[in-house]
């Protein structure tokens, strides 16, 4: 347990929704937009789709500042690499890592899946979330 990472999302409001990531000594606390892209969505499809040795991408928007959550399957290990980008709209701009955390699927996938399922519990209006996760969750 000492290696598990811990997520929460807040409640969302205005297609802003508040995410707080803690791994060890390390905090990262945001409020994501759903403008360009719905980040639930992208982490759900990532969790439930994601085979061995592939990885996938989760973008939390920031207007114009974005995270990077790429997650990885090794087999029996997983990686999550969380990287910043002052501005997603440059594309000439690189993308710095902040943290990678390499653990299995109850270290980096558990966490991810638990807070998705709290996620869905409650129904939110459409101008504060658009995206519903209660029919593909259950």
């Amino acid at each position: 347990m000492n290696n598990k990472i811990s997520i929460a999302f807040g409640i969302p409001k205005n297609g802003w929704l508040p995410v707080d990531f803690h791994y060890k000594n390390f905090r990262l606390e945001f409020d994501a937009s759903d403008a360009l892209n719905n980040p639930i969505e992208e982490l759900y499809n990532a969790i439930t789709t994601l085979q061995n040795n592939q990885s996938t991408r989760i973008t939390w928007w920031l207007e114009p500042v974005a995270y990077f959550f790429d997650i990885e399957n090794k087999g029996n290990d997983f990686v999550l690499s969380i990287s910043k980008i002052e501005d997603l709209h440059n594309e000439q701009e690189n993308a710095i890592q902040l943290i990678g955390i390499v653990g299995d699927e109850k270290e980096i996938i558990e966490p991810l899946s638990i807070v998705l399922k709290q996620f869905s519990l409650h129904v939110y209006d459409e101008k504060d979330w658009s995206f519903c996760l209660v029919k593909k969750v259950n």
